[in-house]
């Protein structure tokens, strides 16, 4: 990637999306593609990472052919008159192949940058050597970063799992929807939880039509801003997104401070309002 995308810098970042037409499960047709990014800009997105799936079992999207449709998109973007900047990426799954994939670079990165990928586990079960492939990644000197693992069932029921490899180095992306409740209260729960906790540096859509499932971040960081603060949403939905499309990683300190912040006042006032009512009772 030879410039930086001009709105960058403000807006928020979405780092999980399916807009590329016709190559995964995500848009079908250029033209919902495009009504896709009429709805991202309209929700205050600025950026959007284009992941398509990639060694799932059914789809293969290698770096040069993300980069190569990744061009072609943009410049419909540009002649529609669409004002959403658009990076390279891909959904990649957690096999044993990933490592190679990566260090031949036929697997594509965050934006193309070399210095994190997003890693997708199946729906209801951690692969065996699941950690290994991990830290085979991070060996490469790259950020994998666990893609909606509170839609994962076996990590919902231990998202002990999840602290374990955000230890190792490993980050992590909540998706909006999943805030909303939208995929049923257990994921709704599990998305609080990890956020609370400190597990989740990222919201994003995971978008894949221009109809329910649409790239809009907004309802889902103001979940997050409800169970944490405004700081937290604004990290998870501005800041640290936009760090890692430019290479950099979040500084992570920032977000357990906000969080650890917030928690010590709300329990400043659950212990106030707990009085009060004790002091009321007394009353009566």
């Amino acid at each position: 990637m030879s410039s930086e995308p001009a709105r960058l810098f403000s807006g928020m970042i979405d780092l999980h999306g399916h807009l590329l037409p016709g190559i995964d499960d995500g848009a079908k047709t250029m033209e919902q593609a495009l009504s896709m990014a009429r709805i991202a800009v309209r929700s205050g997105i600025a950026v959007s990472l284009l992941t398509p799936h990639h060694l799932n079992g059914v789809y293969e999207n290698p770096a040069e052919k993300v980069r190569q449709e990744t061009k072609r998109f943009r410049a419909e973007l540009a002649r529609e008159k669409i004002e959403l900047d658009v990076l390279p990426g891909a959904e990649c799954h957690l096999v044993p192949e990933l490592p190679r994939a990566l260090a031949d670079g036929k697997a594509m990165t965050v934006a193309d940058r070399g210095k994190a990928v997003l890693v997708e586990l199946p729906v209801h079960s951690i692969p065996m050597g699941a950690t290994a492939i991990l830290e085979d990644i991070m060996v490469l000197d790259l950020v994998p970063v666990i893609v909606h693992p509170e839609r994962n069932s076996a990590l919902r029921r231990h998202p002990e799992r999840l602290a374990e490899w955000i230890d190792m180095g490993c980050l992590a992306q909540v998706t909006a929807q999943s805030c909303t409740g939208a995929f049923g209260p257990d994921v709704e729960q599990a998305a609080r939880h990890m956020v609370t906790q400190g597990l989740i540096h990222f919201v994003a859509s995971d978008a894949h039509r221009d109809r329910r499932r649409i790239p809009e971040i907004g309802p889902g960081r103001e979940a997050i801003n409800r169970w944490t603060s405004p700081e937290v949403g604004r990290l998870l939905s501005e800041e640290f997104p936009r760090a890692l499309v430019s290479g950099r990683n979040p500084d992570t300190a920032r977000l357990d401070d906000a969080i650890d912040h917030c928690m010590a006042h709300r329990s400043i006032w659950t212990r106030l309002r707990r009085s009060f009512g004790a002091f009321s009772s007394t009353r009566e």
